[in-house]
């Protein structure tokens, strides 16, 4: 290409040359013909200008048209509003209203009050435990498991590959935790004196913490941390004739030994909320759920508050994962007449307090329940799944009544609870072809 061009315009230089000496004498002609000359040299550049142009407009439109399919199937395979699903698995199950599940080792721990079950991935078990237990609770921190018989005496510890041991508290349990290394928190409820003991993995006590109702109160909620070293709990205690809330930390580690005999770190006196539950979110923070607002703590040895939020309404529901906390609250806003008034709102903080989403939730829930990257809520027969960030992934009116949505360890599989069986589903948009 380059060669072609140096030929034209060596061609281009000779006529001009050849005109100018051969037509010296006449002007006019001159003049014209090299003007005639020009203009061809000016017409072959602006052809190739106009090429060069017409090319790189081809390849601007190829790249728009690349950029524009790529960012279209990008979001057809990553859409989120999922409005169908196909069933992979389908099994009765009875009495599912006893049953519940609690998210374990990126799966689920399926328990009821004859006995407890690792479900995998897809769903098949890995282990079971049989038992009695009038009212069991369950609680989970890493590779273990602890299930406690509410106003009965037995806690049972689990790990990934089965039963760890059992024990047999000496007075009714009314709260159990359990840490990362499977040491367990229990609160038992004696005759005249109440005791928050903790006990390592195969029921050895390590420590005790007595309480009563006229000096420290009367603990409702207990929380060990992940490694087991730190203890927050919730108190209801008397203040004249007046009951008030009071929080209390402990540490069982070297600062906490170093500190004084009962361990104890700090604690706080709540007089205008009642706090019924305490959650370690992380290893360091705290999350006092009270029932008009949230208190978030830091503790890496003792505690102080990091932000305290409060509400002009009731909180319904809390809701929690290791990086937010979230509650749903009634729905004050005014509404247009002509317009269904929203009953709820959902509000989601991360752990130094501020709001990082706020979304209506449309339909009288009955049950919801948070992973680390979605909220997820049933009620009646209608389901909604939404992500961290407040998109709705998933809106369903089902065929009869739900009573919970579970997640299992893939993102588009869920386990959906009925009063008399279950399925396995696969959300899907209307549309799509079904797939095995």
């Amino acid at each position: 290409m380059k060669k072609d061009n140096e030929q034209k315009d060596g061609n281009g230089f000779w006529k001009y040359f050849m005109i100018r000496r051969s037509n010296k004498d006449d002007s006019y002609e001159k003049d014209d013909r090299v003007y005639e000359a020009d203009e061809d040299e000016d017409d072959e550049e602006e052809d190739m200008e106009r090429r060069v142009d017409f090319s790189s407009l081809i390849r601007v439109l190829l790249l728009i048209l690349l950029v524009g399919g790529g960012a279209f199937i990008l979001h057809y395979l990553t859409r989120t509003n999922f409005n169908g699903y196909e069933v992979v698995e389908k099994t009765n199950v009875k009495n599912s209203s006893m049953l519940d599940y609690i998210a374990y080792q990126n799966s689920l721990l399926k328990y009821s009050k004859d006995g407890a079950t690792y479900v995998d991935e897809k769903g098949e078990a890995v282990w079971n435990e049989t038992y009695a237990m009038k009212m069991p609770s369950a609680d989970v921190c890493g590779e273990y498991a602890a299930i406690a018989d509410l106003n009965g005496n037995d806690v049972y510890i689990f790990d990934k590959e089965g039963k760890v041991s059992s024990t047999s508290m000496p007075y009714n349990i009314c709260d159990v935790s359990v840490a990362s290394q499977g040491e367990f928190a229990v609160i038992l409820e004696g005759d005249k004196v109440n005791y928050i003991n903790i006990y390592d993995k195969n029921g050895e006590q390590i420590s005790e913490i007595q309480t009563t109702i006229n000096q420290s109160g009367y603990p409702m909620d207990v929380d060990l941390s992940f490694d087991g070293e730190k203890l927050f709990s919730t108190y209801l205690y008397l203040d004249g004739a007046n009951i008030k809330n009071g929080l209390a930390a402990y540490n069982f580690g070297p600062v906490g030994v170093n500190e004084n005999a009962d361990r104890l770190m700090g604690g706080y006196q709540l007089d205008d909320t009642v706090v019924p539950k305490v959650e370690f979110i992380d290893n360091n923070t705290i999350c006092a759920f009270g029932d008009n607002q949230l208190i978030i703590y830091s503790m890496k040895e003792k505690p102080s508050e990091k932000a305290k939020i409060e509400f002009e309404q009731e909180i319904k529901s809390v809701v929690y994962n290791q990086q937010y906390v979230g509650v749903i609250i009634a729905n004050t806003e005014n509404s247009k007449e002509e317009d269904e008034k929203v009953p709820y709102v959902l509000e989601l903080y991360n752990t130094n307090g501020r709001k990082v989403m706020s979304q209506k939730i449309d339909f009288g829930y009955e049950n919801v329940r948070m992973t680390e990257k979605e909220i997820l809520f049933c009620g009646g027969n209608q389901g909604r799944i939404y992500t961290i960030k407040g998109g709705l992934k998933f809106s369903y009116t089902f065929s009869k009544n739900v009573i919970d949505i579970i997640p299992t360890g893939y993102s588009r599989r869920y386990i959906i609870l009925y009063d008399n069986d279950s399925e396995i589903i696969r959300l899907k948009h209307m549309g799509d072809k079904e797939t095995e």
